[in-house]
């Protein structure tokens, strides 16, 4: 017989509402940075299936007339189908072909929430496993307490594993600690929040297996947990469509795995100002925290620029001692296999100081097949310096002083299934990142460790001289500057069309008047090769990186004809852009 779970949409009464943000939700995701950076390689979701679970409200699944699913086959798998507006929004913010993160999605089947929950996934609390399914990630935009919850979360853990999934659930909308379980209380997927912070948070309810988890994990730009979640679940969308296209991920199945997508979100999730997981700021346990993530925000706001970026730097090979550690890039992950009492290792070389540093591993709970009982152990996650003469020494308390300026560089957390590295200003040196499991009875377990040393973000600074056509020119840095990606350019905009132009670039600014304009770069300067402005005063300058500019700084500014110029010089300038480039 069918139960009836409860089940009610996240506040749908604010299914048209968006957030009145300065910056488009692009922006605000990473995604226009993304496409920047990419171009026409950027990820856009295709070929990834998607489950979308809606509560019935009067109505459970998007209008599949609406101009933003052309294209789009939908299978509708519960009895009924019916258009609702809640339903047809978390589509578009999920995989509409203008307003979503993930555009190239073109299946998803789609559920009502209680018979998903029944016999249409999870088969309610017997014994039946959830049943196998064809979709990758599942999107949750409801909440609910229902009958059974502790077991339905073990199901759908479960699912998890078996099968690989991939699941974004929302909290409820409003200041306040949780108040239900559905789904946000998993072990094995991502509770969702509003950038806003205008969500429950906290952690989880003492009916439910290993009360006190911090919740939600990650936040996005929107005006209700409903359609902030599908922006994460895009986000994951196109982290899938990468593991299975990018060269140097494609082969390699732990590169779309949920744990590790899991990792590579919160890691490259940004830290707005305000955000802490409380670390001791002083005294002999500075650095060191029991929450690894911000009580309200989580990891906070999805990053999926960034998120890619780690992705792509691939899979690293652990350590089983801090001596064979080799030196790791400075964007990567690691699918590692912990064992009882002992300790995973890698290695960074930092050639110069790094403003943010961000590292999190995450591992999921194992559930028996009867959905009785499940097990899972803990870990605690550490930044070690190593020094010449001292060797591997401690960054705890008042030793770490000198070599980092805030955040924490140990997460020992004892409820939840990940920790979280947040730290700034990590001066130049040698590193040893540790995953400590402590002793227990259970065998190996699979930990998903991401991790992203950012480089300094290029400055620009100066002022360009107006051309004879009355524009400022602008020069601008773009992609990262990352010498093992080797993926970076300078644009010009503004320019004069049709004229040409060179790069030049010093190791120190300048500010010294220069043909009518001003020498934002100091003797001696090296140019680069001579290009041509196109129709609109644009050109796009590749830079090729070598190791050799690794740790190196360097002033970058543009100079092109300018033959109507009426001061006569027949020059124009830009202004310039200092850039740090990084391993």
């Amino acid at each position: 017989m069918q139960r009836s779970i409860v089940a009610c949409v996240a506040s749908a009464s604010l299914f048209a509402s968006s957030p009145a943000f300065a910056q488009s939700v692009q922006d605000l995701t990473g995604l226009t940075a993304l496409k920047d950076r990419l171009g026409a390689s950027a990820p856009t979701g295709a070929g990834v299936p998607l489950g979308q679970v809606e509560a019935n409200a009067g109505g459970w699944t998007p209008d599949t007339t609406n101009p933003e699913f052309a294209g789009k086959t939908f299978t509708f798998k519960s009895p009924t189908p019916t258009p609702s507006g809640h339903a047809t929004y978390v589509g578009q913010r999920w995989y509409g072909n203008s307003s979503s993160l993930a555009p190239g999605v073109t299946t998803i089947d789609c559920w009502d929430a209680n018979g998903w929950l029944n016999n249409g996934f999870v088969n309610g609390t017997t014994a039946t496993p959830p049943d196998l399914v064809t979709v990758k990630i599942f999107n949750n935009s409801w909440i609910g307490g229902g009958f059974g919850p502790n077991k339905l979360l073990r199901k759908v853990d479960y699912a998890v594993n078996a099968q690989g999934l991939i699941f974004c659930n929302g909290v409820n909308n409003g200041a306040g600690p949780l108040d239900v379980a559905l789904l946000s209380h998993m072990f094995n997927g991502l509770a969702v929040g509003r950038s806003d912070g205008q969500h429950r948070s906290g952690g989880t309810l003492a009916a439910i297996d290993q009360p006190g988890r911090m919740k939600p994990e990650i936040v996005a730009p929107e005006g209700a947990t409903s359609f902030s979640t599908p922006l994460v679940a895009g986000g994951a969308t196109l982290l899938v469509e990468t593991a299975r296209t990018l060269p140097a991920l494609a082969s390699n199945p732990n590169a779309e795995r949920p744990d590790v997508v899991r990792a590579v979100l919160m890691a490259g999730a940004e830290h707005r100002a305000g955000w802490t997981n409380n670390p001791a700021t002083s005294g002999p346990t500075r650095g060191s925290t029991a929450t690894p993530l911000d009580a309200v925000y989580g990891a906070d706001e999805l990053d999926v620029d960034h998120a890619h970026w780690i992705l792509a730097g691939a899979e690293q090979p652990a350590a089983s001692s801090a001596g064979t550690a080799t030196d790791a890039p400075h964007a990567g992950w690691s699918l590692a296999s912990s064992t009882s009492g002992s300790s995973l290792w890698w290695a960074f070389h930092v050639e110069s100081d790094k403003p943010i540093v961000s590292v999190l591993a995450a591992w999921n709970r194992d559930v028996a097949l009867d959905f009785n009982s499940w097990t899972m152990p803990d870990h605690d996650l550490e930044l070690w310096r190593v020094d010449s003469g001292t060797g591997q020494t401690t960054l705890v308390g008042d030793a770490g002083l000198p070599y980092f300026s805030g955040g924490n560089v140990q997460s020992v957390s004892t409820v939840d299934n990940l920790e979280h590295l947040d730290l700034t200003g990590l001066v130049a040196g040698d590193y040893l990142l540790e995953l400590r499991r402590p002793s227990d009875s259970l065998g190996a377990w699979n930990v998903a460790v991401a991790w992203e040393l950012q480089c300094v973000t290029p400055l620009e600074y100066c002022v360009g001289k107006t051309t004879s056509l009355g524009q400022v020119p602008d020069l601008s840095a773009h992609g990262f500057a990352n010498v093992s990606a080797n993926q970076f350019e300078l644009r010009v905009k503004n320019g004069v069309p049709n004229k040409t132009g060179v790069v030049f670039w010093g190791t120190q600014q300048n500010n010294a008047p220069f043909l009518g304009g001003t020498l934002c770069v100091k003797l001696p300067i090296v140019r680069l090769p001579v290009v041509t402005l196109d129709a609109n005063g644009a050109v796009t300058v590749p830079l090729p990186l070598d190791p050799t500019m690794v740790g190196a700084k360097r002033d970058f500014q543009f100079w092109f004809r300018d033959p109507a110029h009426p001061d006569g010089t027949g020059v124009g300038l830009s202004d310039a852009v200092e850039v740090q480039f990084c391993f």
